[in-house]
């Protein structure tokens, strides 16, 4: 009875931990949508509301940080609930570099006010819209892991970086017959690599997911 007292527990605080960082994971799928928008729209409130909302990110990684070390100290894990910990905190590094590429993405949308090319709105959305869904996915293996969905987000990598690819290489042609607004046009494309970004995060957390189930 005190041994399952104990693994409950312990599972108790497991499932807190997973609850706060899925929790966290929605606030930066949130941040990634609004500062696509704000990116398209030229809205300089929402792009500041993206960056404010990083706030909100830092609390909950400070929070599962913590959190999680007190669990380390105070329930003695066994080699594989150890695992499950590490692995919490390496996705929790890899939600908080994409929150750090959604403010990146705010920030531009901020200084390309009227600049970003019009012929690429739908491009960047549709990136976005691909970003999130993989984004999303990610964080949907922590809360149940699925080998399927987590080779799906690994493979389908390639074909966010095609967009990628493809948007990157209309912005250098648009620079060649713009030359005046090359430094309007180097901030779109580093519009489109932040959330390129945003996918390799969430292709590293299905990778550490993988990882920890294999091991």
């Amino acid at each position: 009875m005190w041994l399952m007292t104990l693994r409950q527990h312990f599972d108790d605080r497991l499932r807190e931990l997973r609850s706060d960082v899925l929790r966290m994971g929605g606030v930066v799928a949130e941040m990634i949508r609004l500062g696509v928008e704000a990116t398209i729209s030229g809205d300089i409130g929402l792009a500041s509301k993206v960056i404010e909302m990083d706030d909100e990110v830092d609390a909950f990684e400070k929070s599962v940080l913590k959190n999680t070390v007190l669990t380390m100290m105070q329930e003695a894990p066994v080699a594989g609930d150890l695992r499950v910990l590490v692995s919490i905190l390496g996705v929790v590094g890899e939600i908080e570099k994409a929150a750090d590429d959604a403010v990146k993405l705010a920030r531009r949308s901020t200084k390309l006010t009227g600049h970003f090319p019009a012929e690429l709105k739908l491009a960047l959305n549709e990136l976005g819209e691909e970003t999130r869904t993989t984004f999303l996915a990610a964080m949907r293996l922590l809360g149940e892991y699925d080998e399927d969905l987590a080779n799906q987000i690994v493979h389908g990598d390639k074909a966010i970086d095609t967009r990628y690819v493809a948007a990157r290489d209309r912005v250098i042609d648009l620079m060649k017959g713009n030359p005046t607004e090359a430094e309007h046009l180097v901030r779109t494309i580093e519009s489109f690599h932040a959330l390129e970004h945003v996918a390799d995060h969430a292709v590293e957390i299905a990778q550490r997911l993988k990882l920890h189930q294999s091991g």
